[in-house]
């Protein structure tokens, strides 16, 4: 898609379509854009009289979410790889919010994208309420910023006020749409002279300051990418100022990076087309860019792409259906990057020494729920193997447990509820299946769904009463003894010895019993479990309702 529309040039500098032997870098012909002839030009100029942002020795990248709702997965990937990409040098990660799009601010996104990316474990170094050298960190707070560069931009002529109406520039693009061009600024203000364009500005008149963009063409170096190759005739003057004193994205996010000593910049590929924009402002400021990387598009499973009105993309939805953070963070990272390897379970620190920008790939990324349930069944299995982890675990789906089953007994303690995840977690993809497809572990069964009707169909009442009484016996006898798995392996082959039954037709006799399903973990697994006192209970229980049958 990319080929199509701009000039890929290979990771190696060599363009598939240059001259032979003509170095990689910037135009030095530059195109006129109305005769196409070639001239000589130069792109920079003097930089402007202001702070300039120092070159830092060691990586300083930022994650710059706008507040115009939550955090989605996209939003949480590009955090991720900055993160990442800092830690591996003792860089600097800096969380900077981007609101000069006053439009689509939503109160409060600000505080839900930093309560989900705390919840993730990304974590940053500088930005709103951790402090830095270059507070503040919130966009709209640096506003004269932004109008100082952009007068400055005005002085070397490299932007112009425009005071072209909506009206008036909605007809240009319908214009241009009817005779097949692309929709741009026709540049009827950057034909005024400096004096007209000041006299009409200080007598009142509603101007936004737009980007004097230069004859030729801009290479983007790109660390995914490529060498990325742009004709500017068709890079659009674009505003940096609006009439409302906010300045666009493309004006921030340059001067906050340069100022702020951003090495890297890693963001989506949707913003690539934006790159040229980007690239001309470094050179007309007089300013070295940073390095660019531009991952991938997320995509749903029939290709569409990703997007907050898909479903399924707020981080903290996936908190709220108990997804382990650092699962979701180890999904995230493997949608258009690859290790290397065949290994596909990380933690933090694992990403941190695996991760490589060197290995994102180009192609857009599909994102699978499946694959998600997998992963964090592999960090459920993890967790699983300290007493920690399952206590963890345990307090995690308590809430979730009363909520779908009503308040738990004094013996449903974390330690129980640990023991119940150790014994289902080969069994379970998410801590939240724990009451959904297993409240048998909390609750005595009703025996009364479709499912535990079709089972006892299966099972036959009358092996149930052949089944039970011996097994009654076996475990009542020594009541206050807690059940091992072995001995119930011993129980359960001693029935079946005893009325020479084959093992699984008893087995199924004691699993519809404590728990009414036909799935589950291992019928002694979960007899030990559930705990002697429970199963004897169920167990007279069964008995009476079976003894009771016609």
């Amino acid at each position: 898609m990319l080929a199509q529309r701009y000039r890929i040039l290979t990771r190696t500098g060599h363009s598939l379509l240059s001259r032979p032997g003509q170095p990689p870098g910037w135009n030095v012909n530059a195109v006129c854009r109305k005769c196409q002839t070639t001239s000589q030009r130069n792109y920079t100029s003097s930089p402007p009289a202001t702070t300039l942002g120092k070159a830092s020795s060691t990586t300083r990248v930022r994650f710059a979410p706008s507040p115009t709702g939550y955090l989605h997965l996209g939003g949480l990937r590009t955090a991720l790889y900055n993160s990442l990409l800092s830690r591996q040098d003792g860089g600097k990660c800096i969380l900077r919010i981007e609101d000069t799009d006053q439009t689509r601010y939503v109160p409060g996104a600000t505080e839900s994208l930093i309560r989900a990316l705390d919840w993730a474990g990304v974590k940053f170094d500088e930005g709103p309420g951790i402090g830095g050298p270059h507070e503040p960190y919130q966009q709209s707070k640096r506003l004269d910023l932004y109008k100082q560069h952009a007068e400055t931009l005005i002085e070397h002529d490299h932007a112009y006020r425009c005071f072209c109406t909506p009206e008036r520039l909605s007809l240009v693009r319908l214009e241009a749409q009817k005779s097949g061009r692309i929709a741009s600024y026709d540049r009827k203000c950057a034909n005024l002279s400096k004096q007209e364009s000041q006299e009409r500005a200080e007598k009142g008149e509603s101007y936004v300051i737009r980007m004097k963009v230069p004859d030729g063409k801009t290479v983007v170096h790109d660390k995914v990418h490529g060498k990325v190759e742009f004709m500017n005739k068709e890079v659009d003057d674009s505003v940096l100022m609006k009439s409302d004193g906010f300045p666009t994205y493309h004006l921030a996010n340059v001067v906050d990076d340069h100022l702020m000593g951003i090495t890297h910049v890693i963001r989506g590929q949707e913003w690539l087309p934006s790159a040229p924009k980007h690239v001309i402002l470094y050179n007309m400021f007089g300013w070295k860019e940073p390095s660019f990387a531009h991952v991938p598009l997320l995509l749903n499973p029939d290709k569409s792409k990703l997007s907050k009105r898909s479903g399924d993309v707020n981080v903290e939805d996936y908190r709220d259906k108990g997804y382990f953070p650092e699962a979701v963070v180890n999904f995230v990272a493997l949608l258009g990057w690859h290790p290397g390897s065949t290994e596909e379970i990380f933690d933090l620190d694992g990403l941190t020494k695996a991760f490589s920008l060197k290995n994102i790939q180009q192609s857009n990324a599909v994102v699978l729920r499946e694959k998600l349930d997998w992963i964090n069944k592999m960090h459920l299995i993890r967790r699983a193997e300290t007493k920690e982890g399952l206590l963890n675990m345990a307090a995690m789906v308590r809430p979730k447990i009363e909520a779908d089953l009503g308040p738990l007994e004094k013996e449903h303690t974390d330690e129980y509820i640990g023991q119940v995840i150790d014994t289902l977690k080969e069994r379970i993809k998410n801590v939240y299946d724990v009451p959904t497809l297993c409240g048998y572990y909390f609750k005595n069964p009703t025996y009364a769904s479709e499912e535990s009707v079709a089972y006892l169909s299966k099972v036959g009442t009358e092996t149930l009463l052949k089944v039970l009484p011996k097994a009654l016996s076996e475990l009542k006898s020594k009541i206050d003894v807690p059940l091992e798995k072995e001995e119930a392996k011993q129980v359960l082959k001693a029935i079946a010895d005893e009325h020479k039954l084959k093992l699984p037709v008893v087995m199924n006799a004691l699993r519809y019993t404590v728990s009414g399903v036909k799935v589950g973990a291992g019928v002694p697994e979960t007899l030990s479990t559930l705990g002697r006192k429970c199963v004897v209970d169920r167990i007279e229980r069964v008995l009476e309702k079976c003894r009771h049958c016609p």
